[in-house]
C-alpha cells in the first residue's frame, strides 16, 4: 500500500507539531524555576545598615535626610573607587 502525498504531509506536520511542543515544554521547564529570595550576606558594615534604612523611606523624606544623602554619597564613592578625599570634587 502506497502512501499518498497528503498522508505524508500530515505525518510531517504532526511530527513538527510534536517536536515544537517538546521544545516548548523544555524551554518552559528551564524558565519556570522557583524564585529564591535575594538574601544579602550578614555584615556589620554600618554603611549597609544605613542604606537599608534609606531604601525604606519616601523620596520626600530622602531630600531632607542628610544622613541618607551622606550614606549614598559614600556608597557611590566606594563603588566608583574614588579617593576618600572630598567626594563633592569628583
Amino acid at each position: 500500500m502506497r502512501s499518498s502525498p497528503d498522508q505524508i504531509l500530515r505525518l510531517v506536520a504532526f511530527g513538527l507539531g510534536a517536536l515544537s511542543a517538546l521544545f516548548a515544554a523544555v524551554e518552559l521547564e528551564n524558565t519556570v524555576a522557583p524564585e529564591t529570595p535575594a538574601v544579602s550576606p550578614v555584615t556589620h558594615d554600618p554603611l549597609q545598615a544605613e542604606l537599608v534604612r534609606c531604601r525604606s523611606i519616601t523620596p520626600e523624606d530622602l531630600d531632607t535626610d542628610t544622613a541618607c544623602r551622606a550614606a549614598w554619597a559614600e556608597h557611590r564613592r566606594r563603588f566608583l573607587g574614588l579617593s576618600s578625599g572630598n567626594p563633592e570634587k569628583e
